[in-house]
């Protein structure tokens, strides 16, 4: 299984509206594709991470970078891990605006995918994925790790 982590930053009014008809047409494709993953949106940046097979994530991903709805786009990390880690999601995604309970659920979800994982470093995309989210949410993704 391959996974690939990304993050990229919206152009200026790419909103909940547009996002919403961007997932109409993602969900469809990934799952013809066997392609699942998460889409993260906070504060005008987004945070992807997507599993499948090798090919058809790059491929993906291709088309992602020449996407004209998003900037600054930065590959976190890839690599090959044993499973999928959002097996049942074609494309899960958050939007998270302002301080709120998701955001205090996600930040607690965070620390323990964190500390479970800081024992296995060896999945490297799930791991970044995860760190990125913590970062996302503390306001300082440009920091990269």
């Amino acid at each position: 299984m391959f996974a690939l982590v990304y993050r990229s930053r919206a152009v200026p009014g790419f909103g909940p509206v547009q996002i919403q008809e961007m997932l109409e047409k993602a969900r469809p494709y990934n799952s013809e594709q066997g392609i699942t993953g998460c889409l993260l949106f906070h504060e005008g940046e987004f945070l992807q991470y997507l599993e499948g097979n090798q090919i058809r994530v790059l491929k993906l991903f291709d088309k992602i970078k020449n996407d004209p709805r998003h900037t600054d786009m930065e590959l976190i990390s890839h690599g090959n891990r044993p499973e999928r880690w959002f097996k049942d999601w074609e494309m899960a995604f958050e939007d998270f605006y302002g301080d709120n309970d998701q955001i205090s659920y996600l930040k607690l979800l965070v620390e323990g995918h964190l500390g479970d994982l800081e024992v296995n470093i060896s999945d490297p995309a799930v791991y970044a994925f995860w760190e990125n989210v913590s970062r996302m949410l503390r306001g300082d993704l440009q920091a990269s790790p």
